[in-house]
């Protein structure tokens, strides 16, 4: 009885094991947002989201990756770049705000799509496991949210060659886990807000190819000790900053 017994626990235990390592099965709301997305979509020449069909599981469409979780396989991640492997393409049209049903994202990458065009999403702001946030090289613009230090557990953000304008937030200082921040080749303009004192963990700072005036803040030289890139030319800027071994900035 005892000598059967066990090696049925073993073969139950490995089916189970066989299930979980099964093919991942898109979550409802996860597909919703992602097809609400593909709606605001009015201009896809090269079919980057072709593969995005209601009858495919959305775990396997590109630029979707899913990992499994305690309510089941989850969209983790969304990339979608413009320069594929078949030359440079676009996708035309605005952000659906319905991504917010994306509740487990932890990185979104929508960049080189070029004629993406709204403001800045405000859906982010309702991801609360969202670390990483590329949106380089479209058309959004308008102001930088008043409240875009609400996205602290932030450690990526790069709004790089857009249109955003106006002044820098100064709740940005609330980002206190950037690894990078990436705000070049926009329209900012103003006096840049001394906020960086709190960013002890940023490595790389782009500001370049903005409007910014006036003296550069000095709290950018408290960041010495971590970080390896500045990049500010192509403004308007004055002043100087402390430099030692570890700072190179340009």
């Amino acid at each position: 009885m005892n000598s059967c017994s066990f090696p049925l626990f073993l073969f139950v235990i490995f089916l189970r094991c066989l299930s979980s390592t099964g093919a991942a099965t898109c979550h409802p709301d996860d597909k919703a947002g992602l097809l609400a997305f593909k709606s605001g979509i009015t201009q896809d020449p090269s079919g980057i989201l072709s593969s995005w069909q209601k009858d495919i599981d959305c775990c396997s469409w590109y630029g979707i990756f899913c990992l499994p979780t305690i309510h089941g396989d989850r969209v983790t991640m969304m990339a979608l770049d413009g320069n594929t492997d078949v030359g440079e393409t676009f996708l035309s049209g605005t952000i659906s705000p319905l991504l917010a049903k994306l509740h487990h994202l932890n990185e979104i990458r929508l960049t080189n799509l070029r004629k993406i065009t709204g403001s800045f999403p405000h859906f982010l702001f309702k991801l609360p496991k969202l670390r990483t946030v590329y949106l380089e090289n479209n058309r959004l613009s308008g102001p930088l949210p008043a409240n875009i230090g609400a996205l602290s557990n932030l450690e990526i953000l790069s709004v790089a060659g857009n249109r955003f304008s106006g002044s820098i937030p100064s709740s940005m200082s609330k980002l206190t886990s950037l690894l990078q921040l990436k705000l070049n080749g926009n329209r900012l303009s103003g006096i840049f807000p001394d906020i960086f004192k709190s960013m002890r963990q940023l490595r790389f700072l782009d500001l370049s190819s903005n409007r910014f005036s006036g003296n550069l803040p000095s709290s950018i030289a408290s960041l010495a000790p971590t970080l390896s890139t500045l990049e500010v030319g192509h403004n308007k800027l004055s002043g100087t900053i402390y430099r030692d071994s570890s700072f190179s900035p340009h």
